[in-house]
């Protein structure tokens, strides 16, 4: 039988410095325990940059800012979420 270990306490403080300074490449989804929103925001923040000469680029750019500026408010809910995780041994 596998025991349940807590996993380890997520800070709030540290997601919002994520959040901030690396939001666009979805790193503080990556901090809370949430990957797959994390490898979308790298996708779509890189798929902006490569496709900015066509000037589509900006589209993905907005909807990837618009998704950080909705996380900065979400991310305390995101923080007890993950602090009330448990992973298996």
């Amino acid at each position: 039988m596998r025991r349940r270990t807590p996993a380890a306490p997520r800070s709030l403080g540290v997601a919002y410095v994520l959040c901030v300074l690396l939001g666009l490449l979805g790193a503080h989804r990556f901090y809370l325990g949430h990957p797959g929103p994390g490898v979308a925001y790298a996708v779509l923040t890189v798929v902006g940059l490569t496709s900015a000469s066509w000037g589509i680029g900006f589209l993905f750019g907005a909807l990837v800012l618009l998704l950080v500026l909705i996380d900065l408010f979400r991310i305390p809910g995101y923080v007890r979420a993950a602090n009330g995780q448990y992973w298996t041994d």
